[in-house]
């Protein structure tokens, strides 16, 4: 299984708005393809605004492929983000899960 993980900043005003045009867009998207086993978002409050990271779970690269294009490490940004006043890293990281559990 593989993680894609993308983050940006947003202003504290807009960052409700912008994780629903999240869910409108990236995960939309995302949950459409073949071998995209879920997501989450996740936020995190910074002194001024707040942090959102977006991870997707994958089976292989290839299916990856089919949403982020060629270079994997190239954030897929949507034409409206500009309208949340966030500030996005373009670039992503790519993890493999090599060991997983739960406690009981």
């Amino acid at each position: 299984m593989l993680i894609r993980e993308w983050k940006c900043t947003c202003p504290t005003d807009t960052v409700q708005e912008f994780i629903s045009y999240l869910n409108e867009t990236g995960v939309k998207d995302t949950q459409s393809i073949d071998g995209c086993h879920g997501y989450k978002i996740m936020q995190r409050k910074l002194s001024l605004e707040v942090e959102i990271t977006f991870m997707t779970f994958w089976e292989t690269f290839e299916q990856m492929k089919v949403y982020a294009g060629e270079n994997l490490y190239k954030a897929v940004l949507y034409p409206e983000d500009y309208l949340y006043k966030i500030t996005p890293e373009t670039e992503v990281k790519i993890f493999e899960i090599v060991a997983e559990g739960t406690v009981t």
